[in-house]
């Protein structure tokens, strides 16, 4: 995105939005009139992320609840951001009058997923937190893959962090859900598929 950090001054949202490159990765976000790099993703925070994307749908999507969506574009009061796993409920998905999917999404989630990233100080994932549960996003979870720690954000409340033996759950959004913080850390780690044995097959 080298075309977007030599853009100078500050930017309306509108003028943020008709830049070229802004989906390209690094990924752009428009806080406050600045243009912010989203930074790359590693291994941890990749597996993390496919992982909950699966646990998430395979609760909401048989119920027809709502459906996840990784790395998408929210653009609401005033910022346009994107979050690492975005869920929105049915209604909030936004198709068109053939039932396609509309591209933009121009509302906060219904849940905001932060996975910190080593190379990026963590407040930075609290403030955009902050910031969607302060202007209609109902939940929030911040997951920290080297710590192994998971943050719960509300609107109007103090952030939650969860002991070892936690649960991470839906409420409001998908009441029943529920995440053993347990079973998220264990995401991250290696299972082998299995040993290819003499001639190349497994065992």
């Amino acid at each position: 995105m080298a075309s977007l950090s030599r853009v100078p001054g500050i930017l309306t949202l509108e003028e943020f939005l008709r830049l070229p490159g802004i989906d390209d990765h690094p990924y752009g976000e428009f806080v406050d009139g600045r243009i912010e790099e989203k930074v790359a993703p590693q291994k941890k925070h990749s597996a993390v992320q496919k992982q909950l994307v699966r646990h998430l749908d395979d609760f909401a999507v048989p119920r027809s609840l709502g459906e996840s969506f990784p790395e998408l574009r929210c653009t609401f009061a005033g910022r346009s951001i994107v979050p690492d796993v975005v869920f929105l409920l049915r209604d909030h998905i936004g198709t068109d009058e053939s039932g396609d999917l509309i591209n933009e999404t121009l509302l906060p989630p219904d849940i905001h997923v932060e996975v910190a990233s080593p190379d990026q100080p963590i407040r930075k994932n609290r403030d955009k937190l902050k910031f969607s549960t302060a202007n209609g996003c109902p939940l929030g979870w911040l997951i920290d893959p080297e710590r192994k720690t998971v943050e719960v954000h509300r609107a109007g409340r103090s952030r939650e962090e969860l002991p070892v033996d936690g649960v991470l759950e839906g409420e409001p959004v998908l009441p029943g859900y529920h995440l053993p913080v347990a079973e998220l850390s264990g995401w991250l780690t290696y299972r082998r598929c299995g040993t290819a044995g003499p001639g190349g097959e497994n065992p």
